[in-house]
């Protein structure tokens, strides 16, 4: 009687916890779909934004573009012209870049949208006084893990101007190359008569030859500055909060591995200068990539100076210190099988 009315309870426990379960389906309204616009623009390139439209919070798919949007783009109050579609959401101008010092809008319609638009100023440049190199080998010991890496590390001077606030990116772009190998092996088929019987076999000729071709690519950068308040895709961004009017040399690196290259390499170190609207953005779009997959993290609303839209209008302008290193593509001990 004892292990029946144990099992009677069991059963009806699991029961019980069964029909706790409940399934709730919670309907999210769709709110209003607004123009997005996003563009950097600056002193170095003609000028062109990409124009798309906001997504409901669920939806996984793939940007929409505004392709039959009209783009206007103004110089202070004087309009300058309207911006050609190029393609894949993106309008570009037909070849006019501005100016430093330059305030530059942009107005986009749609039908059926409400029209946005944005504005932002083409800072001064600040520029590069020096920069110091050296490679430096960085071991990493955790538990029974351990690994060796070579950094390339730059030590970069600039002059902060006094009583300006100023806001900076810094990154790297380099043109190098890569060997690619040719396998030249031809065959021949030869004979040798003995004892009345032809007898065939194949005797090869091999010799190696290799191709060189040239890339360019904008490796990541790293950073253990103080001055530093986000290290994102495009760079390491910081501001003259605590540099105000002082020259100061910023450290950051990347891996030696990344300035590699068949023969010389040109480094080319952009010290960019970048509008408050900018600056503003892309640290709060690091901060919110940084968080959103964290339950527990406080939302970060990426910020936004577009008018009745969504996206960011930012201007730049830029400072170029180029070197020449050369990084061999393979160490002195690269060794390889040769197959017979």
């Amino acid at each position: 009687m004892t292990r029946v009315a144990v099992m009677l309870v069991g059963g009806v426990l699991l029961l019980l916890a069964a029909s706790c379960e409940s399934v709730l389906f919670i309907e999210l309204e769709e709110s209003d779909k607004l123009i997005v616009v996003n563009g950097a623009v600056g002193n170095d390139s003609i000028v062109t934004v990409q124009v798309s439209r906001t997504r409901h919070i669920l939806d996984n798919a793939d940007l929409v573009p505004l392709k039959s949007a009209t783009v206007t783009l103004f110089r202070g109050s004087e309009m300058i012209e309207q911006l050609d579609y190029a393609g894949n959401g993106y309008f570009r101008a037909t070849s006019f870049k501005p100016a430093v010092g330059e305030e530059l809008s942009i107005e986009v319609e749609q039908p059926g949208y409400p029209s946005v638009s944005a504005r932002c100023e083409i800072p001064q440049t600040v520029g590069v006084v020096s920069v110091d190199t050296s490679t430096v080998i960085e071991e990493y010991n955790e538990y029974s893990y351990r690994s060796v890496e070579e950094l390339f590390q730059m030590d970069v001077t600039i002059n902060d101007p006094p009583g300006v606030e100023n806001y900076y990116l810094l990154n790297l772009q380099v043109d190098k190359s890569y060997t690619s190998w040719r396998d030249t092996t031809v065959n021949y088929v030869d004979s040798l008569y003995h004892n009345g019987e032809w007898h065939y076999f194949i005797s090869d000729t091999t010799y190696t030859v290799t191709d060189t071709f040239r890339y360019i690519e904008d490796p990541g950068l790293g950073s253990p500055d103080l001055v530093v308040e986000a290290v994102t895709d495009n760079g390491i961004l910081f501001s003259d909060q605590l540099i105000d009017g002082k020259e100061y040399s910023i450290r950051a690196y990347t891996f030696l591995r990344s300035i590699r290259s068949a023969d010389s390499a040109v480094v080319d170190i952009r010290l960019h200068s970048i509008s408050e609207s900018y600056y503003k953005y892309m640290k709060s779009r690091q901060k919110h990539y940084e968080t959103k997959d964290a339950p527990f993290a406080v939302p970060v609303i990426v910020y936004t100076n577009v008018e009745g839209g969504a996206g960011v209008l930012g201007g730049y302008s830029s400072d170029l210190y180029t070197i020449t290193t050369f990084v061999p593509e393979f160490d002195d001990d690269y060794w390889y099988y040769e197959y017979k």
